[in-house]
């Protein structure tokens, strides 16, 4: 999948459909990263694109004082009112290019869903100033690696016929690509070591309708114009609602843990 990083902008618009049709992440993804980061019991975290705080809450509820970086400002006020019973826990609403780090005050930095809308050059150097020795960077993100179900191949011909220009049914190289591309951009950046990688598979359940909001969220199909997402919208839609009015979402949460040379 490519992506233009101005992009990154639409998302703000669609803040209520992304509360509340984002997946959160399961908790043996938060339990390696706690387990392979050795990140203290209150712990100081750094979150860089927050989105509503699907991850911060999770990381939150385990006690570790987080500051959280989100450029949307409807993205940001969400975020903000999910972490009001966490006082440990604020969000800036800010352009994590532009914004100033505190040098060396976290013992982790994560990103979820969000550190491939970052300039490398920019995000690595300024992930790297912000963590003190020993730290991590965690990149987060559920990839899709693809169905064979019937309600999917179906979805395919949707896509097909309705916003061909969309490729769903690459989703396998997708998956891979995106998981090869972050692998030579740590490496890159020359700052971290080999990063571990950690995979765990699980499932979310959608109805009818957060299925669709769920796409709302999609940087891809917020670029589509208002005719070809509304035909496509329907399309899936029908195509759903005939396979029992909801479908199962497979994903591979995928960690990238890598310690600062």
């Amino acid at each position: 999948m490519t992506f233009n990083r101005s992009d990154r902008r639409l998302f703000d618009g669609a803040a209520a459909d992304y509360d509340a049709a984002r997946p959160g992440y399961p908790v043996e993804l938060i339990d390696e990263l706690v387990a392979r980061s050795g990140i203290p019991g209150g712990g100081s975290i750094l979150e860089i694109g927050c989105g509503t705080g699907q991850l911060t809450v999770l990381l939150a509820k385990r006690g570790y004082a987080i500051t959280a970086v989100e450029l949307g400002e409807e993205l940001s006020r969400l975020a903000a009112h999910n972490l009001e019973r966490f006082p440990n826990a604020t969000v800036d609403c800010a352009d994590f290019e532009t914004w100033d780090v505190e040098p060396c005050a976290y013992e982790l930095v994560v990103s979820a869903q969000a550190f491939h809308w970052i300039e490398p050059t920019i995000g690595y150097r300024k992930a790297h100033a912000a963590l003190r020795s020993p730290g991590h960077l965690a990149l987060i993100w559920n990839l899709f690696p693809g169905s064979d179900a019937p309600v999917y191949r179906a979805l395919d011909e949707v896509y097909r016929s309705c916003a061909p220009q969309l490729g769903r049914a690459s989703w396998r190289s997708s998956l891979e690509d995106r998981v090869e591309r972050t692998l030579r951009e740590i490496r890159a950046s020359g700052l971290f070591d080999e990063p571990d990688v950690v995979r765990v598979p699980w499932t979310s359940t959608y109805a009818t309708e957060r299925y669709l909001r769920l796409l709302r969220t999609h940087s891809d199909h917020l670029a589509l114009d208002r005719a070809t997402f509304g035909s496509l919208s329907e399309a899936v839609r029908s195509t759903i609602d005939r396979f029992g009015g909801s479908i199962d979402r497979p994903q591979v949460a995928t960690l990238f843990l890598a310690r600062p040379r």
